[in-house]
């Protein structure tokens, strides 16, 4: 335990250097998520990046905070910077999963359209699966599921 919190204080240095790479801040980042309540300094790791993977990492960590209004604001900036880019596609993806079965099968388009364009992978068969089931349609959720396994 005492090492892994003289780890967490050793990568809280290194990112608030501020000539830490962006790599350093997306690694910190996903690392301070992954020790569960981190959201906070995960988001001071990456929320002045400029780069589509820092704007990628602020979306996810908005929706895991319920600050839906923050993760659409950056979805913007992301469309902004390159609507096409695939890390646009799969936030809006998140965001409207997020949003419940409203939006839920605009995902499932979108997903579809990268399905096409890439190939099935299990991550997009799973993200799939749960935009159907956000959508309520299990039957359609489970056809993913299986194809994913």
């Amino acid at each position: 335990e005492a090492s892994k919190a003289g780890f967490i204080s050793e990568l809280q240095a290194l990112v608030s250097d501020p000539s830490a790479s962006p790599t350093a801040q997306l690694i910190a980042a996903q690392t301070f998520l992954g020790q569960g309540e981190m959201t906070k300094e995960a988001l001071h790791c990456v929320y002045q990046g400029a780069t589509m993977e820092h704007l990628a990492m602020c979306c996810q960590i908005y929706l895991k905070m319920d600050r839906l209004d923050l993760a659409q604001q950056t979805l913007r900036k992301m469309k902004q910077k390159d609507e096409e880019a695939v890390l646009s596609q799969l936030c809006a993806c998140y965001i409207a999963i997020y949003t419940g079965s409203s939006e839920a099968l605009d995902a499932v388009h979108i997903i579809g359209s990268l399905t096409e364009q890439y190939g099935a992978c299990t991550m997009l068969l799973n993200l799939a699966a749960t935009a159907y089931m956000a959508a309520g349609q299990y039957a359609e959720a489970e056809t993913n599921l299986i194809e994913a396994i």
